[in-house]
């Protein structure tokens, strides 16, 4: 019978009578960072056994844990990481760093398997999973059962934001039976890190895509996608995907000025490929991509669509 589990919000999550076969085609790896206030860490360790619980009961993808600042006493006494190794996954620990640089970190580990897509991920990110949501946490195994080539346009994907606008419902009104009946991958460059999906770019005899390790401001979800696309790579958000946070506290607060900050950084990085900051108004903290992806990707897909299974 299906598992329904009411601890995971408003929603209850109906987990199915076994988790969704993958066939090998995904591995997942998440960042997890321990802060040093008790109350904090706490609620990210309550976080990361709901979200390591949410993986393994929905699907069969392996999940490789990098413990940032984790003590190996800590590891060790871990329920949810003693799990992991009975499903492919594992533990590497590594000392206190920048989340970008622990960033790189799953991605090398990622592109030194031999897996044709990575799931990386925030120690909270989950996807939204109930009949109102689409693919949810099947998407995985449907794009397992559908030959790899139908793929071959999109090369980097990240699920809805519902925090934004505009939201999945808004989207999926626009196509209701277009949603349904296929995987649907918008062009898109506003990519959050809590969850997103790469293709192991080495399986393909092409190099690996990684940010400049020498940031370390906020907006490494942005670098990447930024790095992706001056490497000629496709960015796509997939209408199939709900992004869910859980509820504890977050190790970073967004502030406009902080996103400004970190986008002029990254603007300077990349001034002479024509990446530029917005001059609208009320937008000034963010980037305007427009020219740099007109620059790298001038023939890029709006769209690119392939059926379910």
């Amino acid at each position: 019978m299906p598992i329904i589990d009411k601890t995971y919000g408003r929603l209850p999550v109906v987990f199915p009578d076994r988790p969704y076969a993958t066939n090998r085609m995904f591995a997942a790896y998440i960042t997890s960072y321990l802060p040093r206030d008790p109350m904090h860490r706490a609620q990210r360790l309550t976080d990361l056994h709901q979200q390591l619980r949410w993986w393994r009961l929905m699907t069969d993808v392996p999940v490789h844990v990098l413990a940032s600042g984790w003590t190996p006493s800590r590891i060790a006494a871990d329920p949810e990481l003693a799990r992991l190794h009975h499903h492919g996954g594992g533990v590497e620990q590594v000392r206190s760093q920048s989340i970008n640089l622990n960033r790189i970190a799953c991605l090398e580990a990622f592109y030194a398997s031999d897996y044709p897509w990575g799931i990386i991920m925030d120690d909270d990110a989950i996807l939204y999973h109930s009949p109102a949501h689409n693919s949810g946490g099947a998407f995985f195994s449907e794009m397992a059962q559908n030959p790899p080539s139908l793929y071959s346009g999109v090369d980097v994907f990240y699920p809805i934001n519902p925090q934004k606008r505009p939201g999945q419902n808004q989207i999926w009104q626009k196509a209701p039976t277009l949603y349904r009946t296929h995987h649907v991958f918008d062009a898109g460059y506003d990519l959050k890190g809590s969850l997103f999906i790469v293709r192991n770019f080495r399986l393909d005899g092409r190099a690996p895509i990684l940010p400049p390790a020498k940031f370390n401001l906020i907006g490494e979800d942005t670098l990447f996608a930024i790095e992706a696309v001056a490497n000629g790579c496709s960015v796509f958000r997939c209408g199939n995907l709900v992004l869910k946070e859980l509820s504890g506290k977050s190790h970073f607060q967004h502030t406009p000025a902080q996103m400004q900050a970190g986008n002029q950084a990254i603007a300077a990085m990349y001034a002479t490929q024509n990446l530029r900051m917005n001059t609208a108004a009320g937008r000034t903290h963010l980037l305007d991509r427009s020219a740099f992806i007109s620059r790298y990707l001038p023939n890029a897909r709006r769209q690119v669509r392939v059926g379910k299974p």
